[in-house]
């Protein structure tokens, strides 16, 4: 009887503090502006090679509100701030375009390896619309030796489908294992929660709660041992592109937003090769356990949020106080190599 009473309580100390999942780090974007400590406004022409569509940080594109991100589509014509019309790279030589949209990153600045996300958003249907939740390795080599992780792409003439992706090299070769996933209804126009749990062993992408793809991560080990979703971390892109392999965009239909409520980062610190950087450096333990005293304020339905001084926390959180709420066909256009 005391052997058992001694394994259940050394179970439940696993369970309660050591290997146990616990959140991270979290946006809830709540505030007026953008905190550029973790995220980038992208802008001009960014990848893909985009001929319909440009980036810009202007509010009307780009603006927190409500508690949200929201990424805005408009019809207009717009001129890169970038354009140099003798330079022989795409991003450049383009001088305009005639939608404007926005697009964010944590590219060096909020970087991962291994966890489970949650990103809960919404897409406003519009012939054309091509919204995204991804994340892009920060390995040598370029796209797509670098890793993709498509947790989310939607476009247009698909309204029930998500596409939940990877990209990646295998001994030279491109490969882009995928699944379209048929939801039930249309997507557009609900709240719906796009997730990944990525392991050491296998990376599973989630809809609702629902595992829609899986992949064993010994499939995408080249023949000399590395791996680009073992040896390498990520980060975040979230953007709202136009046209590409979606269908071509109809000026009537817009302006279209694509809204994000939180993104969330749960990991096991006891998996081995479990990663967390903050601009380039590991969260001190001091700076978590200063956080992890602090007295979290936590939405209390799905849609409706209190405003919070810092915009977005990054610590350990007691979950059990959290509410429950909780790209790619086979005709991918590749983007530029300074992804």
């Amino acid at each position: 009887m005391c052997k058992l009473f001694l394994r259940l309580l050394l179970l439940l100390l696993v369970r309660v503090g050591f290997g146990a999942e616990q959140l991270v780090w979290r946006e809830e974007f709540n505030g007026s502006k953008l905190n550029t400590t973790y995220w980038t406004p992208e802008i001009n022409f960014v990848r893909n090679v985009e001929a319909v569509q440009i980036y810009t940080n202007r509010p009307k594109n780009l603006m927190l509100r409500g508690g949200h991100l929201i990424l805005t589509a408009h019809n207009e014509y717009f001129e890169s701030t970038n354009w140099k019309p003798e330079s022989k790279h795409w991003w450049e030589s383009r001088k305009a375009a005639n939608y404007t949209s926005g697009s964010i990153n944590s590219k060096g600045k909020l970087q991962f390896r291994y966890g489970r996300v949650e990103i809960r958003a919404k897409i406003e249907h519009g012939r054309g619309v091509w919204p995204a939740l991804w994340l892009i390795g920060d390995n040598p080599g370029g796209w797509p030796s670098c890793g993709e992780i498509d947790i989310l792409e939607f476009v247009s003439q698909n309204p029930k489908t998500v596409h939940a992706t990877l990209h990646y090299t295998k001994n030279g070769k491109y490969t882009h294992p995928t699944n379209p996933y048929q939801a039930k209804k249309a997507i557009a126009g609900d709240w719906h929660i796009y997730g990944m749990n990525w392991t050491p062993e296998k990376l599973e992408l989630t809809f609702d709660g629902d595992v829609i793809f899986t992949h064993q991560l010994d499939q995408a080990t080249q023949n000399d041992g590395k791996n680009p979703f073992r040896d390498g971390v990520y980060h975040f892109i979230i953007n709202l592109a136009l046209d590409g392999w979606a269908e071509a965009p109809v000026a009537a239909d817009y302006p279209r937003a694509f809204t994000v409520d939180y993104v969330r980062l749960y990991q096991d610190c006891a998996v081995e090769g479990t990663t967390l950087l903050i601009n380039g450096e590991t969260p001190s333990t001091k700076t978590t356990q200063r956080a992890t005293n602090q007295k979290a304020k936590h939405k209390t339905t799905p849609r409706k949020k209190k405003k919070e001084k810092s915009r977005t926390q990054r610590f350990i959180i007691d979950t059990s106080k959290m509410d429950k709420k909780e790209k790619h066909g086979t005709e991918r256009i590749q983007p530029d190599s300074r992804l």
